[in-house]
C-alpha cells in the first residue's frame, strides 16, 4: 500500500482556514499562551517518497527548529513534538487517503491526522477525543 501520489510536494498552511484550534488545545492541555503560540504557527509540510520510505519535513519557518522524519506506512516511529514531547507515529493509508496515528502514552493521549489533497489544495483533518481540528494547505 502507498501513499496517494497527490500528497507529495511542499504545501503552507492558510492560518485564515483554520479552524477548531481551540478545541484541540483544550484536549491536549495548552495553556493559554501556548494555544495562542500555535494560532500563529506559520509552517510548510514537504513530503517526498524514496523507494517505499516517506520523508516529511516541516519548517516552521524560525518560529522552532524544523522537524523531519521518515518512515514506511505500517512502521511505528518516534515523533518528536515542537514542544519537546516524544509520541509513537504510525502512518497509513484509508479510504486513499493519508492518516497519521499518534500515541503520547505518557498522558494518556492518541489522536489522528487525516490529509486528503483536491488539485493544489490538501485538507488536514485531526482528531483528538471531541476535538477536530481543520487545517488547509496550498501547495507551493
Amino acid at each position: 500500500m502507498a501513499l496517494n501520489p497527490n500528497v507529495l510536494g511542499t504545501w503552507q498552511v492558510d492560518l485564515s482556514k483554520t479552524a477548531g484550534l481551540d478545541d484541540f488545545a483544550r484536549v491536549m492541555g495548552f495553556t493559554p499562551e501556548r494555544t495562542e503560540k500555535y494560532k500563529n504557527l506559520d509552517y510548510t509540510v514537504s513530503i517526498s517518497k524514496d523507494g517505499d520510505t516517506y520523508k516529511i519535513e516541516v519548517d516552521f519557518k524560525g518560529a522552532v527548529p524544523k522537524a523531519s522524519y521518515s518512515l514506511k506506512i505500517g512502521q511505528e516511529i518516534d515523533y518528536k513534538s515542537v514542544d519537546g514531547y516524544t509520541a509513537k507515529l504510525t502512518l497509513s493509508v484509508e479510504d486513499g487517503k493519508s492518516v497519521e496515528s499518534y500515541v503520547y502514552a505518557e498522558k494518556g493521549l492518541k489522536w489522528t491526522v487525516t490529509r486528503s489533497v483536491e488539485g493544489n489544495v490538501m485538507i488536514a483533518v485531526t482528531k483528538i477525543g471531541d476535538a477536530v481540528l481543520t487545517q488547509t494547505l496550498n501547495k507551493v
